[in-house]
């Protein structure tokens, strides 16, 4: 088996400097980066990341593969996400805080979207939420439009991430009026006496519709409905995330496999949540991998690690670990 680990927010942004990786402990990390065939990589989010994999880079069409992953038909139609979000001003920037701040719960999730939906029902658009922290917008003609993942906008100004392109200027008037229907549902005022930040928008990124794709894995695990979304369209096979590596390495297993690993965004800061994902990585996937490639299990290990401003990519075969010479540095190391 070859083994492919994708792993978000593997690095900060550049601006934190040394800080975040300072007094980590990642021996299993640290070997498979020194000894394996290295290349630094372009930032990236898990989104574009594997839309590139799949061939949908352009436009980013991503939506009703997502969709998929939630369990949703896309059918015919066009889909957006449309992620529940909230939106503050801090001086002269506009700064979004995306569902992992929020809680939605079901309950309100129904709410909004009910009220949207009466809202826009002269629109041609339609809302859905399989999900509380993921929405969907439905509509039958497919929008020029220019979009950003909702994971790229979080903590960031919004100004200049907004839909762009041919048909912008309607969205951007869609989601004013979504903005203003938000701003003044009971949901909200009740969210508000809780001390919880509001929901008071959506984010909407991603419009495509459902079609084939290629394969690159012949297994995908993954609890993330974009990739499991994507592996379907693909015809591999999408399987829920073990525990840990260990099962991984089993006999049974063959092909090229990916294993999405997202770790908690760099975005917000919350540097020690991060740490402790970054040890249980460490502890439960790269160590046990490391010793099925040493066992034979493995054919190889490929360390896909992802971060705002840049990335790094390791591939180790069994020849490469035996390449001791290849000194072990800290994770920092390859954030420069």
């Amino acid at each position: 088996m070859n083994c492919h680990l994708l792993v978000s927010d593997l690095f900060w942004p550049a601006s934190a400097g040394n800080e975040p990786y300072n007094g980590l402990v990642l021996p299993a990390l640290e070997t498979l980066l020194a000894r394996g065939r290295g290349v630094r990589t372009a930032g990236a989010s898990l989104e574009r990341w594997l839309a590139a994999k799949y061939d949908l880079s352009d436009g980013l069409p991503l939506a009703p593969f997502s969709l998929r992953g939630d369990g949703g038909e896309p059918g015919q139609d066009c889909w957006m996400r449309a992620d529940p979000v909230h939106l503050k001003l801090h001086g002269d920037r506009l700064v979004l805080a995306d569902a992992s701040r929020l809680a939605v719960t079901p309950d309100e999730a129904r709410e909004f979207v009910a009220a949207l939906n009466s809202h826009f029902a002269g629109e041609g658009i339609s809302f859905i939420a399989p999900s509380p922290s993921r929405w969907y917008l439905r509509t039958a003609n497919a929008p020029r439009l220019r979009t950003t993942p909702t994971a790229e906008a979080a903590g960031r100004n919004v100004e200049e991430l907004l839909p762009d392109g041919e048909d912008g200027a309607r969205w951007r008037k869609i989601i004013n009026e979504a903005q203003m229907l938000l701003h003044q549902h009971a949901s909200n005022d009740a969210r508000e006496r809780r001390g919880q930040l509001g929901v008071n928008s959506v984010w909407l990124w991603g419009p495509g519709r459902d079609r084939s794709l290629p394969a690159p894995y012949d297994a995908l695990w993954a609890d993330h409905p974009l990739a499991t979304g994507l592996a379907a369209a693909g015809g591999g096979a999408a399987r829920p995330l073990p525990a840990s590596g260990d099962l991984l390495g089993e006999p049974r297993r063959g092909g090229t496999q990916l294993v999405v690993l997202p770790l908690p965004a760099t975005a917000y800061g919350d540097l020690a949540d991060w740490r402790d994902a970054v040890a249980t990585l460490e502890r439960t996937w790269i160590a046990p991998l490391l010793s099925g490639l040493r066992h034979a299990a493995l054919e190889s290990l490929t360390l896909h690690g992802l971060g705002p401003d840049y990335g790094y990519t390791s591939n180790l075969s069994g020849r490469d670990r035996l390449r001791f010479w290849r000194v072990r540095r800290p994770l920092h190391a390859y954030a420069a």
